[in-house]
Formats: structure tokens, sequence, C-alpha cells
């Protein structure tokens, strides 16, 4: 064996050389080691910017749903509060001596009884966050700010339908007191051509009429009421979003 050989054989069996190599592969792991740590960081940080970037998005879309359930259910209260005050009227006139009707005046509010403007919600951005999970990327405050608004939505329309039903059990008994033909004519704005009869032959005919008009106008007064609360949230959730 030459000299060199084995000078060779005896650095590699030596201690410094094992330190050498030890402090390469520790040197090699940790920038391996770093470069995972930094990908992963990297990696949240664009997944944070995307989320925060949908989050705008959705809650600009989401606003612009709650503008118009804001203007839907301002339309809607007035009109409610408007068909109160005929109903009120209509019951006055049917509680007053028989001689004193405006026949004309019955028909006009009946036909206000039987209108209805239901509130029809604009909810399609709060459903696809909810389908798709999306609403992670927003506070819990403001998230439970919308469920809050979702929530009072089912009771509005329950109270519509409530209301769609009493008017419903109005039809069978006043379709046989009144000229529905006349008030077909009326809702569309058109002078009335038929023969606007009152077939009311006695008191209980009259009482029982007069409870199925109130029936009507209560369940209106509920579904008021419910429209009123679901425009507050509707105003506050906008303010919200708008604050986010």
């Amino acid at each position: 064996m030459s000299e060199n050989q084995a000078s060779d054989i005896k650095n590699e069996g030596s201690p410094f050389k094992k330190k050498r190599n030890f402090n390469s592969y520790f040197k090699e792991f940790f920038m391996l080691f770093l470069a995972i740590i930094l990908g992963f960081f990297v990696e949240n940080q664009r997944e944070t910017y995307v989320e925060r970037q949908s989050a705008k998005v959705l809650a600009q879309s989401m606003i612009e749903d709650l503008e118009q359930d804001k203007k839907a259910l301002e339309e809607a209260i007035q009109f409610i509060e408007a068909k109160d005050q005929k109903i009120d009227q209509l019951i006055e006139m049917l509680r007053s001596p028989s001689s004193s009707w405006d026949t004309l005046a019955i028909y006009e509010n009946m036909t206000l009884v039987f209108s209805t403007f239901p509130f029809s919600p604009t909810d399609g951005t709060y459903s696809q966050m909810k389908s798709s999970g999306t609403l992670r990327y927003f506070d819990q405050e403001l998230v439970n700010r919308m469920n809050a608004y979702d929530n009072q939505l089912k009771k509005t329309l329950f109270r519509d339908e409530v209301v769609e039903l009493a008017e419903w059990e109005l039809v069978p008994l006043a379709a046989t007191l009144i000229n529905f033909e006349v008030t077909g004519e009326l809702r569309f704005g058109k002078a009335a051509t038929k023969d606007m009869y009152l077939k009311i032959r006695d008191q209980d005919d009259l009482d029982l009429f007069i409870n199925k008009i109130t029936v009507v106008r209560t369940m209106s007064g509920r579904s008021l009421q419910e429209y009123k609360a679901q425009l507050t949230l509707a105003i506050e959730l906008i303010q919200s979003l708008n604050e986010r």
C-alpha cells in the first residue's frame, strides 16, 4: 500500500472528517426544513389573500341582495299599512246600517282585502355561502347577524303563508255574498260593469263575514310586524357588511 492511500484511509476514519460530514448533512436538512416552512407560509398567505378577496366579493354581493330586500320590505310595509286602513274602513262600513252602505266602496275595499304583496327575498348569496362553507371567511359576530337575518326570514315567510291561508278561507263565504266578477274588474283598474250585489241575508251572515275579514286583518298585522323586524335586521346587516 502506498503512503498516499494509507493517508486517505486514515483521514476518512478521523473524527474531524466525521464532524465535517455531520455538519454538511445537518446544513442540508436545515435548508430543506426552512424551504418546507417557507412553502407552508407562502401557501398560507396565498390562501389568506384569496379568502379576503373572496370575502370582499361575497360581502358586496350580499349587500346588493339586502338592498333589494330592503326596498321590497319597505314597499310591502307600505302596502300592508294601506290595506289595514282599507279593511278598517270596510269593517266600519259593514257595521253601520245597511241603508248607508256605499256598495262600490265595499267592493273596492274587498278587492284590496284579497290583494297581496308577499315579500320575495333575494337570498342567493347567503344560500351559496352556507352551502359552500364560505361563511368561514367572515368573523363569528357577522356570521351570527347573517344567521339571525335568515332565521327571521323563515318567520316572515311563514306569516305570509298564514295571511294567504286566511284570505283563502274568506273566499268561499265572500263568493256567496258578493260578485267576484266585479272584484276582478276592479283589481285590474277597470270600471265595474257587472252587478254589484250584496247577498247578506241576515245578521249571522254579516257577523261571519266581518269575522273572517277581521282574521285577515289580524294576520296581516302580524305579518307587518315580521316585515318591520326583517327590515331592521336588513339595515343593521348592510351596515355591518359595509364596516367590515
